[in-house]
């Protein structure tokens, strides 16, 4: 994992490398320190630009909170806890791309970007072809609610209110993850974590653990059923009962990438050279090693396809393809297929390379910010400015 002195050097290096007037593709990166001493400040934040999300992703777990061609990166903002990366699309492939809503038109649609309370909306990640899980904010410090919002009736519905625990300070909401009954998200707290639920239909959080000496590492998540599950800094992943009870430790050694996935290397290890050597699946036990391809460096893999610094590849070191120069932290292609590349997806089972519309804002947001799972999200501004009226959304749940 990374310490604070490195994502401060990294955001640095990537400032140095970033076009003065173009200020278009760039890579959101979310803090996922686990440990008071690992958390960025307020000062290194920077709004969520992006160049390769979800798999391409130099994108880190980490807080619910508050960009994009050629380039580098871009705005700096006052929302905590991002950082930036670069990515460049390769001049040739720029003239050979068909325009994404032409192939997909269903997965791009506009989103207003607030509610009639003037609560600022944050994608997390599609649920659905239609539905797109969003936190509410009262302000770029606390999140108060999580919704859904359905592109076909263009209609929000609240899923529930994220209650904050009094007395606790640094009260930081992380990693939403969820499946067809429930979402579940954590909390970081000085010396204190949380676990809570709430029906994703609707209903009222419930806290379903909390820990003030062990689990202080707790990082990706995820709920399959009755359960909940998590990795840790440490390499552990565990298992607790939504209904309450003691933790199991069911795998050393993995971090969650997707479930029921895991990998052997986590989203913020401290040698970004460093290659995932295999997948695991946690339900069946299946585990696919890694070949990773002549040169391979940074390979971060679902169970079909990696991701690595300027490359992707299949798990078996085949279909390897370059995607144009990378500087960053990565994470496992998006659905184990899609990239996000400038403003460029990438469907690496069909080598398709599809055109992002024009972007007036040049502030480009990933889902990723706040979805534990690779995020199938990436929006940007209606309008110019960093707090337009609506979002411009990108779900690559509907790209069938």
């Amino acid at each position: 994992m990374r310490t604070e002195e490195e994502l401060v050097r990294a955001l640095r290096q990537a400032a140095e490398l970033a076009p003065q007037r173009d200020l278009s593709a760039a890579i959101a990166v979310r803090r996922r320190r686990r440990t008071k001493h690992r958390r960025m400040g307020a000062a290194l934040a920077v709004a969520a630009v992006i160049g390769v999300a979800g798999a391409g992703t130099a994108i880190a777990r980490g807080v619910f909170s508050g960009g994009g061609e050629g380039g580098v990166a871009s705005r700096v903002s006052e929302s905590p806890g991002e950082a930036v990366a670069s990515i460049k699309t390769p001049p040739k492939e720029q003239a050979h791309r068909k325009p994404f809503e032409e192939v997909w038109p269903k997965a791009l649609f506009t989103m207003p970007a607030k509610n009639a309370d003037g609560w600022r909306y944050r994608p997390i990640t599609g649920i659905s072809p239609t539905e797109v899980l969003v936190t509410a904010q009262r302000s770029r410090e606390k999140t108060g609610a999580i919704e859904i919002y359905n592109s076909g009736t263009g209609t929000f519905r609240k899923v529930t209110d994220i209650p904050a625990t009094p007395g606790l300070k640094r009260y930081t909401p992380r990693d939403v993850a969820f499946d067809d009954k429930s979402v579940v998200w954590w909390v970081y707290a000085d010396k204190a974590r949380e676990i809570w639920t709430a029906p994703l239909a609707g209903g009222e959080a419930r806290m379903v653990a909390t820990f003030t000496r062990e689990h202080l590492g707790m990082g990706a998540m995820a709920v399959k059923g009755e359960h909940v599950y998590w990795s840790e800094d440490d390499g552990t992943v565990w298992r607790l009962p939504l209904a309450g009870g003691d933790p199991e430790k069911i795998a050393e050694g993995l971090h969650l990438i997707s479930w029921p996935w895991a990998g052997d290397v986590s989203g913020l290890e401290r040698d970004s050279d460093l290659n995932q050597t295999k997948v695991v699946n946690l339900e069946t036990g299946e585990t696919r090693q890694i070949t990773a391809a002549p040169g391979a460096r940074g390979l971060r893999c679902g169970p079909a396809w990696c991701l690595g610094l300027g490359f992707s590849q299949r798990v078996d070191g085949t279909d390897v393809d370059p995607i144009g120069s990378f500087s960053g932290i990565l994470l496992p292609p998006i659905l184990d297929r899609y990239l996000f590349v400038g403003r460029t997806v990438r469907d690496l089972e069909t080598r398709a390379k599809l055109a992002l519309p024009e972007n007036p804002s040049n502030v480009i947001g990933a889902g990723i910010a706040d979805s534990s799972a690779p995020s199938t999200i990436t929006y940007w501004g209606a309008t110019t400015g960093v707090e337009p009226d609506a979002f411009r959304i990108v779900n690559l749940a509907a790209a069938q």
